[in-house]
């Protein structure tokens, strides 16, 4: 009697376990679908549709010649930027072209948090003022809620490599509705 009730128990140890094994595979993957399904429907929205720029800001480029040591190069320049309701952005910044920028949301923790609603990942610009040291550079737009239908602060970045190094901080003012 008493090595029938530790078989019993013993198998469903082997259940639990099982079921635990299952549990830990089955939960990632629901997590994994659910984040892709949150980002990928959604609209841009009617306020942010437009033309964009800023007036000549202060941005600095940086390149390592050599590991860890930097050389920064500041200049000024503005941007302009045309947010279309397909989430591409086209425009300038200073005299580097932005030809086919994505729009995509920020995900993770809410903009109230992060202060940071939109990305906008331009690809790789050229030179965007005259001792621009570098002749391309993966940059990104970081877009922070609109303070009102009119105005929105930025940030550029560098991203090239997995660096995530801030550029400048620019405020955008609308130009023209759609």
């Amino acid at each position: 009697m008493l090595f029938v009730f530790l078989k019993k128990q013993n198998k469903m140890k082997r259940q639990n376990k099982l079921n635990c094994f299952k549990l830990w595979y089955f939960i990632p993957v629901v997590c994994i679908v659910l984040l892709y399904s949150c980002n990928n429907k959604w609209v841009v929205p009617a306020e942010y549709v437009g033309e964009w720029k800023t007036d000549k800001s202060k941005i600095t480029v940086r390149t390592e010649p050599q590991r860890m040591k930097f050389i920064f190069t500041s200049d000024s320049a503005d941007v302009y930027i045309k947010i279309n309701n397909d989430k591409t952005i086209t425009g300038f910044i200073g005299t580097a072209e932005i030809t086919n920028g994505k729009m995509q949301k920020s995900w993770g923790l809410p903009s109230s948090v992060t202060g940071v609603s939109f990305t906008v990942a331009c690809g790789s610009v050229g030179k965007i003022f005259n001792n621009d040291p570098l002749a391309h550079k993966q940059v990104e737009l970081w877009l922070s809620p609109l303070k009102d239908n009119n105005t929105m602060e930025a940030e550029l970045r560098y991203t090239e490599n997995s660096a995530d190094f801030p550029m400048a901080t620019l405020l955008f003012k609308k130009v023209k509705n759609k």
